[in-house]
């Protein structure tokens, strides 16, 4: 897994997991093209577990299925 920081990437700002480039919640569209494009399935479920994990540390207060949609189950 690679990963080049750039400003005009869409990476995470934590601790809200917004898109440093766009604003929105990461991961972004943007960001999911790259990551799908960088990584087979099973790599990218993984990586993306691990972000959720860290992202229920920065922002518990929402429902955590909610997390599950935003971080896993577009990875399918």
């Amino acid at each position: 897994m690679k990963a080049v920081a750039a400003e005009s990437e869409h990476l995470a700002e934590r601790p809200s997991w917004d898109c440093r480039a766009c604003g929105k919640p990461w991961p972004c569209d943007p960001a999911r093209e790259a990551l799908v494009m960088e990584m087979d399935r099973v790599a990218l479920a993984i990586y993306m577990w691990l972000n959720l994990e860290e992202a229920a540390q920065d922002i518990p207060r929402g429902p955590v299925s909610e997390l599950f949609e935003r971080f896993i189950r577009w990875t399918r």
